[in-house]
């Protein structure tokens, strides 16, 4: 890596506090790297810690349950709690060498705390889904090998996929973070009422390398099995504050709401570490479903002066096909970002026109667990002239060096400069690790790509999800974003088989309300106009919804699956998804269409 952009990153180090300030910038070494290798520093307190403000009075969270009751944090509170929490977490390090805590939970304080305690003691932490099944919550814990596991349980979930799954693993040490009582006999308990009574706390943050692991994040992957990405401490600091300021615009007067679960990327990097390492407030939401009620989103924007507001595009999609033509007018909504899917051009020109931001650039973020934070975006203070909706943009820094137009791998997104975002390794082993790299060693995005004569990025579909029908090349995305924009469509998913003649075939999904949709061949029509007699789709299938993850995210593997084999019971790792009752639905259209 040359001078220059070591001298870019070697700058960008400086946003953040170092106990010290590393002289080695990056070291690459048989296809594993460092960042900041002899930095030494501490995560929470760089998001605690602030000098500029009293943090008497500074809102660190807002936090809003599932019951939609608000409770604020100043920083001051927040601080209080984790110094109480990391002494209590403390005691367990008597016992063992090295601490690894899993955390059994959605997006709710609680989960903050818990995170942020880890940090500031140098615990890896790992969280993960409160609603997973007790398979794929014994095969996480298997691969993570936590100490002790932090949950927020009700007695019936604790009895129906907990207590079965730790009892397995006698070396666990359990405990229930909880403002309500978990009535069970279990040794260790706490909850925030406890806490504020508690007397003993460790105010002293502890200075911690670099490249120690910060915490593991799973994520399923087109292939189903889950993977564990683990990311460093002082590279994915430094990167994160980098795009936070840079790509939302974010200081200590933002008022930031990130619509997602604590078990996602976006529920680390920018509804917690990121909006705190700024100095911003934070919104969190247990239920980011319960956006879809109009009032409430009006209300929450107006009431906690909202300036970047960061949706999932399927939350944006459900939104665009449920609310009236009405549009919501605040004087202090600043930036709208999404994440999770490609953004159709029509669901971002609805995004824009209903929060009256109609001729601003969203800030469509294209990045992956493994990144760490935004590699391409549009930035907040463009517009959509000069990054339409539905690009992802450009690149947070030309020193990446994306480059679409390598011959081996033509039109695949590839990043030729690492960042120091990066994941540091995969608890799934080598093998794994080693398919992210080239022969050049440039990272692997595994997305196909185009650029607009404006240098903006368009992100066309998984490697695996390009079609190829009689030599016409185009991307699943385009053809969703067209269904989108043309139809009545809620949502539109295709998948494709392989044919000897004809090389791919289109499947289309499609949810909807109306099943007349598919009367009278107006997809196809549509289809044929955009692109061809080629990409009419074989079969064609309304249903009520697409399977989704927590974080939004379709499920195409899912609907390859049923397709194929609609009678097929194991359909893979589903333990991410957060709509089980949609598989039957899907099931039961395909399995109606055989017959007829």
């Amino acid at each position: 890596m040359n001078k220059k952009i070591l001298n870019f990153w070697k700058k960008n180090a400086e946003n953040i506090y170092w106990f010290q300030f590393p002289k080695n910038i990056f070291e690459f070494k048989n296809n594993f790297f460092k960042w900041y290798d002899d930095g030494k520093t501490n995560v929470a307190l760089n998001c605690l810690e602030h000098k500029h403000f009293d943090t008497s009075k500074k809102i660190a969270i807002v936090y809003c349950n599932k019951n939609k009751e608000v409770s604020k944090f100043t920083y001051k509170q927040l601080n209080n709690y984790i110094s109480k929490f990391s002494h209590y977490l403390s005691t367990f390090k008597k016992k063992k060498k090295t601490i690894k805590i899993m955390i059994h939970g959605s997006a709710s304080i609680e989960t903050s705390i818990s995170m942020l305690a880890c940090a500031k003691l140098g615990f890896e932490h790992c969280v993960v889904f409160e609603n997973l099944s007790k398979e794929a919550f014994e095969l996480r814990i298997k691969l993570f090998k936590p100490n002790i596991l932090v949950s927020r349980c009700d007695i019936t979930q604790y009895k129906k996929d907990i207590k079965p799954v730790i009892s397995k693993f006698l070396d666990i040490s359990f405990i229930h973070f909880s403002e309500n009582k978990l009535n069970v006999k279990i040794k260790n308990k706490i909850n925030l009422s406890l806490l504020n009574k508690y007397k003993k706390i460790i105010s002293a943050y502890k200075i911690i390398k670099s490249n120690n692991n910060l915490f593991t994040l799973f994520t399923s992957g087109s292939t189903g099995m889950p993977k564990g990405v683990i990311h460093s401490s002082g590279g994915y600091l430094s990167y994160i504050k980098f795009t936070c300021t840079k790509q939302f615009g974010m200081n200590d007067k933002s008022i930031v709401l990130t619509a997602s679960d604590a078990g996602w990327m976006n529920g680390h990097t920018y509804a917690l570490y990121g909006p705190l390492s700024c100095g911003a407030t934070t919104i969190i939401l247990e239920t980011p479903i319960s956006l879809l009620d109009e009032e409430f989103i009006n209300n929450i924007l107006i009431n906690y002066k909202i300036n970047i507001l960061y949706l999932p595009v399927t939350l944006i999609r459900l939104m665009k096909s449920i609310f009236n033509n009405k549009k919501i007018k605040t004087k202090y909504l600043k930036t709208l970002g999404s994440m999770g899917e490609p953004l159709a051009p029509s669901v971002g020109e609805w995004f824009a026109k209903y929060f009256s931001l109609k001729n601003k650039a969203i800030v469509n973020t294209y990045y992956q667990t493994e990144t760490g934070g935004i590699i391409c975006s549009p930035r907040y203070t463009e517009s959509n002239k000069t990054s339409p909706h539905g690009s992802v943009g450009k690149p947070v820094t030309t020193f990446l060096n994306i480059n679409n137009k390598i011959k081996k791998f033509d039109k695949e997104f590839i990043i030729k400069n690492l960042w120091p975002g990066c994941m540091i390794n995969l608890v799934n082993g080598k093998k794994e690790w080693n398919k992210y790299w080239t022969e050049e060693k440039y990272f692997r995005m595994f997305d196909i790509s185009h650029k607009d004569n404006k240098n903006n990025f368009y992100i066309q579909g998984r490697v695996d999800d390009v079609i190829n029908i009689r030599g016409h090349r185009i991307g699943t995305a385009e053809i969703e974003s067209i269904i989108l924009k043309y139809t009545l469509a809620k949502e539109a998913s295709v998948i494709t088989t392989k044919d000897e003649l004809e090389g791919d075939i289109i499947i289309l999904f499609i949810s909807a309300n109306d099943k007349n949709i598919i009367k009278n061949n107006i997809i196809e029509k549509i289809l044929i106009k955009y692109f061809g007699s080629y990409a009419i789709p074989k079969d064609i299938f309304v249903i009520k919804e697409l399977p989704k993850t927590r974080s939004g995210k379709i499920l195409r593997r899912v609907l390859r699956t049923l397709y194929l084999n609609p009678n097929k019971k194991n359909i893979g790792d589903i333990s991410t998804m957060i709509n089980m009752n949609s598989i039957e639905d899907i099931r039961k259209s395909i399995i109606n269409s055989i017959h007829n």
